[in-house]
Order: structure tokens, then sequence, then C-alpha cells
């Protein structure tokens, strides 16, 4: 599988506008059933303060039932170095897609919050809406001063929530 990498020039570049997800199908496919999605929040390696844990999205994938499921369909923002390599800049968070793997350790670590049981038209527009989630997120989450990602999943989920039941095509998600 061929990846495609875009080197953004501006550094205020605010969000990375994708093409579409990645296709981990290989992997465990998404299939047309319902599945609980919940919210992932990772301990952290560097701090036991709580507002610096990592946060996701992430639902089971690669089964017709739930028990079938053998990995996760993640969504959350990467944290990467800033160019000047400086300890005093925070890091820079990209989303990339949403991403398939098997349970490592940081997952099954990971405390899990059942956001709702959906189908797969309400998960592929969950995908849709991170896509069009801007990374930065200070303005709409103004308490968010940690710089660890978790104000991009806040937003992400005040757009889940404000999303009109007829755009998933369902009439109760």
């Amino acid at each position: 599988m061929l990846a495609t990498v875009e080197i953004l020039g501006a550094k205020d570049q605010l969000s990375l506008a994708l093409a579409g997800s990645t296709n981990d199908d290989w992997l465990a496919r998404d299939h047309d059933v319902d599945a609980p999605v919940y919210l992932f929040v990772y301990p952290s390696h560097t701090s036991t303060d709580p507002h610096r844990s990592r946060w996701s999205i992430a639902w089971p994938v690669g089964g017709l039932t739930e028990a079938s499921m053998t990995a996760w369909r993640h969504i959350h923002a990467d944290a990467y170095d800033n160019e000047a390599g400086l300890e005093t800049d925070p890091p820079r968070y990209v989303y990339g897609g949403a991403i398939t793997k098997t349970a490592g350790p940081g997952t099954l670590m990971a405390k899990r919050f059942m956001l709702a049981t959906m189908g797969l038209p309400m998960r592929r527009r969950i995908e849709e809406l991170a896509a069009e989630t801007p990374l930065t997120t200070m303005e709409t989450h103004p308490e968010d001063d940690s710089e660890d990602g978790q104000g991009w999943i806040r937003e992400l989920l005040d757009r889940m929530v404000a999303m009109p039941p007829e755009v998933c095509g369902m009439s109760d998600c």
C-alpha cells in the first residue's frame, strides 16, 4: 500500500484536507453491522495529570458480531515535534485519516467510555466529520490549554452531537 505524504509549507496551516480516509480493509473490514463507538482515554507516558491523557474515538471492526471483531478503527490526532526542535514549542498535531489496528498495550490500557451503538453509515460520517474538523480548537475550546489534542476530539464530539439525523441517513443516529 502506497502512502502519499504532503509537506505543509505554511506554518499556520490550520487543517489537513483529505481526499479520503485510508483503506485498512486488508487488516480488518468495517462491516455494515451495528458496533459500539467509544471515547478512549489513554494514560499519559510523561505525566500523572489526567489533562495530559490522549483521546481517540474508536470502534471494533473485523467481524460480523462484536465477539468476532479483531481490531479497532481509531480517529485521533497524531503529535509531531515542531520544526525547530525546541522543547519549549508545543508539538504539531496532524490528522491523517482513521486508522485500523489490532489491540496493542495502549488500547488495552485505555479507559473506554461508550458513546453509542452506531451503524456503518454513521461511523463513516464520523470519519468525514473528523476530516472536516480543524486541528486548531483554541477558539472553540479555550479551556483546553494542555496542547494534547483533546480539544480536537472535543470539537469533533460537538460536531457529532450537532449533526442532524437525516445527514447520516438514519432516524436514530
